[in-house]
């Protein structure tokens, strides 16, 4: 148990965060426990990596290229004006089409009549008039 408070407090006792008992009671533990101590060295070698990676080391002509890339003129610009034009009429050309053919598809569509009676191969759903019981009943109403 006392095991887990130690290493929750290992990460402040490498920050000096720990007040002056807290950290006594750490190092006392420290000099006898083999598990802590090994925990204590991962997590300094963790930190150090850690304070490694902060600060990385940029190449000594990388302000130079990264400000000459970024002052060069792309040289598609002209081929880009068109295309910002054509790309919107080809979307609303194709959408005007798929409008006018799903309005052509459902036009041609064609739907039983309610007067008609029920064709042999369609199932209808409302069957009132094959059901004897059904029928009985609406013509007493």
């Amino acid at each position: 148990m006392k095991h887990d408070y130690i290493q929750n407090d290992l990460i402040f006792y490498l920050d000096n965060e720990l007040s002056v008992e807290k950290k006594m009671v750490v190092e006392k533990h420290l000099e006898e426990c083999a598990d802590c101590r090994s925990l204590l060295v991962f997590l300094q070698d963790g930190m150090q990596v850690i304070e490694k990676e902060k600060d990385p080391e940029a190449s000594h002509f990388f302000y130079t290229r990264l400000s000459a890339r970024l002052e060069e003129k792309p040289k598609f610009q002209a081929q880009s004006q068109w295309l910002q034009l054509l790309q919107p009429a080809v979307f609303s050309l194709l959408l005007v089409i798929g409008i006018y053919g799903g309005l052509k598809i459902g036009s041609n569509a064609s739907f039983p009549k309610l007067n008609q009676p029920a064709t042999i191969g369609i199932q209808m759903l409302n069957d009132f008039e094959t059901e004897p019981i059904e029928s009985f009943l609406l013509d007493k109403l």
